[in-house]
C-alpha cells in the first residue's frame, strides 16, 4: 500500500505508513496532514485518523524525525482538530507501545484490528458530529 493519505471518506481520514519509509515519503505524509489541517479549518469539522502500519519497515535515516518533529510542531493544532488517531500495527506488543493520550492530548489507539480502527474512529467522528 506504500505511504499515503486518503481523504476520500472524509472526514475519516485513511493514512498508510507501509514498507520502509523514505525522508522523501515522510515530506509526502507531512504534506497529507497539512492538506487535512487546512480542510479541517476550512470547513470548521473535525477529523479522525486511521494509519495502516501493519507492513512497516524499519525507515530511512532521518524520516521518523521528520514525521515526529512535524507532530511536536503541531500537536496543539492537531489534536484541537483530530477527534481520535488509531494507529493499526503487525502485533499485539507494538499496539500495547501506543499511548494515550497522545501529542497535545490526542485520543489514541493502538490495535491490529484495521475493521475494529475504522469503528473507533467511526464513532469519535459520531460524538461531535452535530445530530
Amino acid at each position: 500500500m506504500g505511504n499515503l493519505v486518503d481523504l476520500g471518506r472524509w472526514p475519516l481520514v485513511i493514512a498508510s505508513q507501509n514498507g520502509r519509509l523514505t525522508v522523501a515519503e515522510a515530506g509526502r505524509l507531512n504534506a497529507g496532514m497539512l492538506d487535512v489541517l487546512a480542510r479541517a479549518r476550512a470547513e470548521n469539522r473535525r477529523f479522525a485518523v486511521v494509519v495502516d502500519q501493519r507492513e512497516r519497515q524499519a525507515p530511512e535515516k532521518g524520516a521518523l524525525e521528520i514525521i515526529h518533529t512535524f507532530w511536536s510542531e503541531r500537536e496543539a493544532e492537531i489534536a484541537e482538530w483530530c477527534v481520535g488517531y488509531v494507529s493499526v500495527v503487525a502485533t499485539p506488543s507494538l499496539a500495547d507501545l501506543v499511548e494515550n493520550p497522545g501529542p497535545g492530548g490526542l485520543t489514541v489507539l493502538g490495535t491490529v484490528d484495521y475493521d475494529a480502527a475504522v469503528l473507533w474512529a467511526a464513532d469519535r467522528l459520531a460524538i461531535t458530529e452535530p445530530a
